[in-house]
């Protein structure tokens, strides 16, 4: 009796095991999945990286300072366009390129740090979905600083929205604020410039 139960036990749970492996293979979880790209071709913007890689390679680390400008520009002209599509996958690949001009723009660009975040910033065009990151939407005195995933608002985004209430109710201190907030735009640095603007526009509410 004991065997045919045994027996019973192992034609249950073989047919079970092979569903399971099934399902694991064929059809991933979300978080195995890869997400879909939504902001479509991004070939224009993976041959300027291609070519920072490659300058950044030679140790030419302030020619390829010089060329990531290009990415910098087409990547900003591109904002309303792309920006629509998907503000998540747009907001995390923004951050890759973020990451990247810091590194070369840096006093003294440390050749490690550049090939790693140009690799991830390659990384992050090739799969947009990838990039999306998970922090969770942040807020600064009530203002909303990051994107769903966590990721810094354009602090470019932000100062226009702060120039746009300083015309409607100017603040010496808002004003005050706005400086440091486009000092540390300039420096690529959205985070601090983002927590800034939202400290002045919460002065303007």
């Amino acid at each position: 009796m004991l065997k045919q139960i045994l027996l019973a036990i192992a034609l249950i749970a073989a047919p079970v095991a092979a569903f399971s492996a099934w399902e694991h293979w064929f059809n991933p979880s979300p978080t195995q999945a890869e997400v879909p790209n939504a902001l479509g071709d991004m070939t224009v913007f993976k041959t300027i990286v291609t070519d920072v890689q490659a300058i950044a390679a030679k140790g030419d680390l302030p020619g390829a300072a010089t060329r990531i400008t290009d990415l910098e520009t087409a990547w900003d002209d591109g904002e309303d366009k792309l920006r629509p599509l998907d503000e998540a996958q747009w907001g995390g690949v923004d951050g890759k390129i973020d990451a990247a001009l810091k590194a070369l723009r840096a006093a003294t660009p440390d050749a490690v740090k550049v090939t790693g975040t140009l690799a991830a910033l390659q990384t992050a065009l090739d799969n947009p979905g990838a990039a999306v990151g998970t922090g969770g939407l942040q807020v600064v005195s009530g203002i909303a600083v990051t994107d769903a995933g966590g990721h810094p608002i354009s602090c470019e985004v932000m100062l226009k929205e702060l120039a746009s209430q300083l015309t409607l109710k100017p603040s010496a201190e808002a004003v005050a604020l706005q400086a440091k907030a486009t000092e540390r735009c300039n420096a690529d640095d959205d985070q601090h410039a983002d927590a800034f603007s939202a400290q002045a526009l919460a002065l303007l509410r």
